[in-house]
C-alpha cells in the first residue's frame, strides 16, 4: 500500500474513533507509524491549550460548580463541559424559531 493511501486510511480510521493500536494491527503497521501519520496529516487527536492566567481563573470558576479539586482530569472534563455547552448554544440560537399551527383557530389582529 502506498503511504499516501496508508495515511488516508489511518486518518478516517481515527476520525472513526479507532485507536492507535488497533489501527496499526488492522493496517499491519506499527504504532509509530501510525502516530506519524496522524502528526504529520494534523491528527494528533490532542487539544493543547497554553494554561494562562484568564485560563486558570476561567477553569476555577466551571470546578466550583461542581465543587471538584484543581487537577488535570477535572480541568480536562471543565473544558469538554463548557466546549459543548457553547457549541449547543450556538446550534439553539441558529435553530430557527418555528410557530405552531393550530387547526380551526384563525388568527385576529386588533388594532389599525
Amino acid at each position: 500500500m502506498k503511504r499516501t493511501t496508508r495515511q488516508i486510511i489511518v486518518g478516517h480510521l481515527a476520525d472513526r474513533g479507532m485507536n492507535v493500536a488497533d489501527i496499526a494491527s488492522e493496517l499491519g503497521v506499527s504504532k509509530e507509524t501510525v502516530r506519524r501519520d496522524l502528526h504529520n496529516a494534523g491528527h494528533t487527536g490532542h487539544l493543547v491549550l497554553r494554561l494562562d492566567a484568564p485560563l486558570r481563573e476561567a477553569l476555577t470558576v466551571l470546578r466550583s460548580v461542581h465543587d471538584v479539586p484543581d487537577t488535570v482530569a477535572q480541568n480536562v472534563h471543565a473544558a469538554r463541559a463548557a466546549i459543548r455547552a457553547t457549541a449547543d448554544a450556538v446550534t439553539d440560537a441558529r435553530t430557527p424559531v418555528t410557530t405552531p399551527v393550530v387547526r380551526g383557530v384563525t388568527a385576529r389582529r386588533d388594532g389599525p
